[in-house]
């Protein structure tokens, strides 16, 4: 084994910031998503006044805060796994398995949620749109943006996923702390 990482490996090292970024710029969302909560929790108990804005405020910042989020937990492997075979594979037989699954199953889930996302934003964005089930109407837009820049961090972590599996197929071993297969199991 020689000290280089593989060009697989060398992709997703220049890839895996990006999701790292936009993941710790996201978690700074929760704290005016936590202000405007506890803004309406004073306003309407201690003033008994509620406001018009909080409450979209906070379902706004929340769903963005979910949806870019995403990415970042795919590179730190938080998103739920069933590992009831998995975990006993060996990790050529992950990679290969996950591998042809990102290829399959993910990638055009991130394609699919880029492309239509993006046609709501820009609908969204060149009409004007508002949000009418509030009085507060606001505007649309910055929260559909949140929908294309999801697929797209989607698609850029997925394709450094996919880089990581494809290495351990190859390689017979998961680099950097990737999936490991149980302690003694021998790639197959």
């Amino acid at each position: 084994m020689t000290g280089q990482p593989s060009k697989l490996l060398r992709i997703a090292h220049a890839l895996d910031p990006i999701a790292i970024w936009t993941g710790k710029l996201t978690a700074w969302l929760i704290l005016p998503m936590v202000l405007s909560l506890a803004y309406e929790v004073t306003a309407r108990y201690v003033f008994d006044s509620p406001t018009l804005w909080a409450y979209d405020m906070t379902f706004m910042l929340y769903g963005a805060y979910f949806m870019l989020g995403a990415a970042y937990t795919l590179q730190r492997k938080g998103h739920i796994r069933t590992d009831s075979f998995y975990g006993a594979w060996s990790p050529r037989r992950q990679g290969i398995v996950d591998a042809i699954c990102y290829v399959v199953m993910f990638m055009p889930f991130a394609a699919i949620f880029l492309y239509f996302g993006w046609g709501y934003f820009l609908k969204a964005f060149t009409t004007g749109e508002r949000f009418v089930s509030s009085p507060w109407m606001p505007i649309t837009w910055p929260f559909k943006l949140a929908m294309p820049l999801t697929g797209l961090l989607l698609a850029i972590q997925g394709v450094s996923e996919f880089c990581k599996s494809l290495d351990a197929a190859i390689s017979g071993r998961w680099a950097d702390g990737g999936v490991a297969a149980l302690p003694g199991k021998e790639a197959v």
